[in-house]
């Protein structure tokens, strides 16, 4: 298994990221105007999202860099680091963002469905595209063969079936782009953004770093295996949330338990867990988000460690569910320190 525990790397990595007001992650889909909104930001709208970076004097880092700084304290983060990746291998990414990328030397990651790349199906990217990313310095990672829901088991599949069939994904995937690419994937993200805890063990057989589609920035107390990344898609791409965003710190959650306990496809939740660590945050000030926007009760013992008590109370729909926490910086700088809790509920829906 490549991802293990390691106390040592973990207190270096506590220590090094001490430094660091944000590591961010961002998550893109298309780059363009001529796509579905939901998962697209117009180039214009990237084009200004790159101009804050360069302005605000933000460096960009590979994600790999950023993860192995942020949580395993393999060196000191910069001030403001954030890492750009993009899922699904769509044309536009190597048409229209990395143009844009290139120009100022910027590193990014791709992660690639392979089956549809395998099929030619349009908008993907095909192979020679991704090589030529690839060679410019590109990281392609793994995002499935099929971009299945594969936290879900099919009808009557057992436990085992479910294992050996998404192992046998994963690998699949994996070997396509060691073939095309020349080099074995280190990083996932799951298809939708759909992560279980029995879907993050057979992942970390093979990755060092696993990906979500969740706020929040990346810290030492981080799960490798649920490394958050902020979303960005028309509605949700503005300047605004953008700033908040690349200027959000970890809220230090160590552990989260939901009640009544669940994983992957689960029964709506009726509250949630959180054990925080100290910070640079104002706990007293923490405020909680159902998916809907409406502010959750919370209940807070305050430590350290803090824990801190959310009433869901079932508010949660069919499909993926999230609670967003957030709390002021104490620095006065006007930051937020962020978590996000997902779960699904019922059923999968795409």
């Amino acid at each position: 298994m490549i991802r293990c525990a390691c106390i040592a790397l973990v207190l270096a990595g506590a220590l090094w990221s001490g430094s660091a007001t944000a590591a961010v992650v961002l998550v893109y889909h298309h780059v363009s105007d001529q796509t579905p909104p939901s998962t697209s930001v117009t180039p214009a709208r990237f084009a200004a999202h790159l101009d804050y970076l360069d302005e605000n004097d933000f460096e960009v880092w590979p994600v790999e860099r950023l993860l192995a700084a942020a949580i395993d304290g393999a060196e000191r983060l910069p001030e403001r680091v954030v890492a750009i990746t993009f899922d699904d291998a769509y044309a536009s990414v190597h048409r229209t963002a990395w143009p844009m990328l290139r120009e100022r030397g910027w590193p990014f990651a791709v992660f690639a469905n392979t089956d549809a790349i395998d099929a030619g199906h349009a908008p993907y990217m095909d192979w020679e595209a991704l090589r030529e990313l690839h060679n410019d310095g590109a990281n392609i990672g793994n995002h499935s063969a099929s971009h299945a829901h594969l936290i879900a088991r099919q009808p009557g599949e057992s436990a085992r079936a479910w294992r050996e069939r998404v192992r046998a994904d994963l690998d699949q995937a994996r070997q396509r782009i060691s073939e095309e690419i020349g080099l074995e994937p280190e990083i996932f993200a799951y298809p939708y953004g759909e992560d279980s805890s029995a879907l993050a063990r057979l992942v970390g057989e093979d990755h060092e770093f696993a990906l979500v589609q969740r706020s929040g920035a990346v810290g030492a107390h981080t799960d490798p295996l649920t490394v958050p990344r902020f979303p960005m898609a028309s509605g949700f791409d503005s300047m605004e949330r953008f700033r908040l965003a690349v200027h959000s710190r970890a809220l230090p959650v160590t552990s989260a338990e939901a009640s009544p306990p669940g994983d992957g496809v689960r029964d709506p939740v009726q509250s949630l867990r959180l054990i925080l660590a100290e910070g640079d945050y104002r706990a007293g000030q923490i405020a909680c988000f159902s998916s809907a926007g409406a502010r959750l009760e919370t209940r807070l013992a305050e430590g350290p460690p803090h824990r801190l008590d959310i009433a869901v109370d079932g508010q949660g729909s069919v499909g993926r569910n999230k609670i967003n926490c957030t709390a002021p910086a104490a620095d006065g700088s006007g930051d937020f320190f962020w978590y996000s809790f997902q779960w699904v509920q019922e059923a999968v829906l795409d």
